[in-house]
């Protein structure tokens, strides 16, 4: 795979969000594997269906490649670090260590946020019906949100449900943090931008102002 699968691209103000289609070659666990680390192989041989295996397989190829691009490096070379809940960063040690990124992944689509100097997190969700969507709404919402969200018509709850969740998991990334840690987030900090990476999904992406 010499190429990314591109289906669609935002660039605005430093952001860069590319849309990745992840089944249109589906020989990438061949010597594309060879790129990746330890910890990614193992990760992948982790995955028991194939289709999911491929899948992880191929954003991390792609990741690696767009991040090589930027630094002028081979993909095998980009070094990633990991903070203690497993968010990957670059590393020190590499050429523009600065440039922050993150990604998404839901059935057949990725995602990957780039953003220099600012944190950024993104999401992505198929739009698919979610059965205890007013329960977790209530759970996990914020009193202002689960009022926007509750106001919704019937027609527009999943819609609205996933536009909220997906910011949630969109800052839980940045942050680097699950997102029961999220109690303290200030809206203000953060520009967000919602997006339609492919017809079916819904994503949300956020940087740090």
């Amino acid at each position: 795979m010499d190429k990314v699968d591109l289906i669609s691209g935002i660039t605005v103000d430093g952001l860069e969000v590319l849309a990745i289609t992840l089944d249109a070659e589906r020989n990438v666990i061949g010597e594309t594997v060879l790129c990746l680390n330890d910890e990614e192989r193992r990760r992948a041989e982790g995955l028991r269906r194939g289709s999911d295996r491929r899948r992880f397989v191929a954003t991390r190829v792609q990741l690696r490649q767009i991040l090589a691009s930027k630094l002028g490096i081979p993909p095998s070379e980009v070094e990633l670090v990991y903070g203690r809940l497993g968010k990957p960063r670059l590393s020190p040690r590499m050429p523009a260590h600065d440039l922050c990124f993150s990604v998404s992944r839901s059935g057949d689509v990725a995602v990957i946020a780039l953003s220099s100097g600012h944190e950024v997190g993104v999401d992505i969700e198929a739009v698919l019906p979610v059965p205890e969507a007013d329960e977790i709404a209530a759970l996990c919402f914020s009193a202002s949100e689960y009022g926007a969200y509750a106001a919704l018509g019937p027609e527009d709850r999943l819609e609205g449900f996933l536009g909220h969740w997906t910011r949630m998991e969109a800052v839980s990334k940045a942050l680097g943090c699950g997102l029961g840690q999220l109690l303290s987030w200030q809206e203000s900090d953060w520009a967000v931008r919602r997006f339609v990476p492919k017809p079916g999904y819904i994503g949300t992406v956020v940087v740090r102002n």
